[in-house]
């Protein structure tokens, strides 16, 4: 009886302007999870989630279980056959009665860290940012999380893999465990015009299921109140290193404003500096290119639980290789996200 089932259906077009080649045409047009969707219309995903809170008292337990279905379930795990459903989310939420009250999830979940999420109803852009591109995505372990304070909180996790690999045990990489953990801070009331700020930090260590090397990622955000009525603001740094040496470093400085300009329409601004490494190469696969990438999107709801988007996005690279690649790729994105 307490079981609710909710989810969302999304759609998009993109219109890819101009011909970038090499690997930056490939980065532009996959700025989302999913394959190329260079100028035609796609049904992206259907997303469906059956849960249940955690029932009452001090021993109190629930679940929570996200399918997705569509081309883009293929996209969501690493060792997927290519099919059109895929598990998304799927653990178990129990509440351990130590001190004001521990949550504890168990199976597959989100990570603890990032700025923007994979459900892109929940985003204010269309297509993901580079700093979700070096970003883990899903575990298959366990989380802790603890409301040290009002202000302060603190997520505990720990994975089999550091990427999102279903079953993976790391045998062949002497099974090493993937660990994170995830600091929220909140300013109080007292600190007057920074009232309401927040600033979260994460940090994850861990190892693909067939890497060899560890990989860290590690993010700091910030939101700060602004003196302008409904006007927001937050930076976000996401940094990546995929074992040894500052050149197998990739790492993102992201800079968030939104605007609510109506009742019904939202304006966003995303710009980012990309310092590339070897997870990204949006250069070339041989030679990789820091890059400017500014994204701006118009959110408005017309229809009751439906968002449409218009959003244009452009990456610029600092060098180019000649004629082998261009060094401005340009979309335009049209996006339908119904939410039921």
């Amino acid at each position: 009886a307490t079981t609710s089932l909710s989810g969302y259906v999304r759609t998009s077009y993109q219109w890819a302007m101009g011909d970038a080649g090499g690997q930056l045409e490939d980065a532009g047009t996959n700025y989302s999870v999913g394959g190329d969707k260079r100028d035609r219309f796609a049904l992206d995903i259907i997303s469906l989630t059956l849960a249940s809170p955690k029932s009452a008292g001090d021993w109190g337990a629930g679940y929570n279980v996200q399918l997705w279905l569509g081309p883009d379930a293929s996209d969501l795990l690493n060792n997927d056959d290519d099919g059109e459903v895929a598990v998304k989310n799927a653990y178990v939420s129990l509440n351990v009665p130590v001190g004001k009250g521990l949550d504890v999830k168990l199976g597959r979940f989100d990570t603890i860290l990032g700025m923007e999420s994979l459900d892109y109803n929940l985003n204010p852009h269309y297509s993901h940012s580079w700093g979700f591109a070096i970003e883990p995505t899903i575990h298959e372990g366990l989380s802790a999380s603890y409301q040290l304070t009002d202000n302060i909180g603190l997520t505990l996790m720990l994975a089999n893999t550091i990427d999102a690999t279903s079953n993976a045990n790391g045998q062949s990489n002497g099974d090493r465990k993937t660990y994170g953990v995830a600091l929220s801070l909140k300013a109080p009331e007292s600190l007057g015009f920074l009232s309401g700020s927040t600033l979260d930090v994460a940090y994850i260590n861990g190892k693909t299921d067939t890497g060899a090397d560890a990989i860290q990622n590690l993010y700091i955000a910030a939101s700060v109140p602004l003196p302008v009525d409904k006007l927001s603001a937050g930076v976000a740094f996401d940094t990546r290193k995929d074992g040894g040496g500052s050149s197998q470093s990739d790492s993102v400085m992201g800079v968030y404003v939104e605007y609510e300009a109506s009742d019904k329409l939202t304006l966003n601004l995303r710009g980012e500096r990309v310092e590339d490494g070897p997870s990204l190469n949006i250069g070339s696969a041989t030679n990789n290119s820091d890059a400017w990438d500014l994204t701006i999107t118009a959110n408005y709801k017309l229809w009751d639980g439906v968002s449409t988007r218009l959003e244009y996005r452009n990456t610029t690279l600092d060098s180019s290789e000649g004629s082998a690649i261009d060094k401005n790729n340009s979309s335009v994105f049209a996006n339908v996200i119904y939410e039921f």
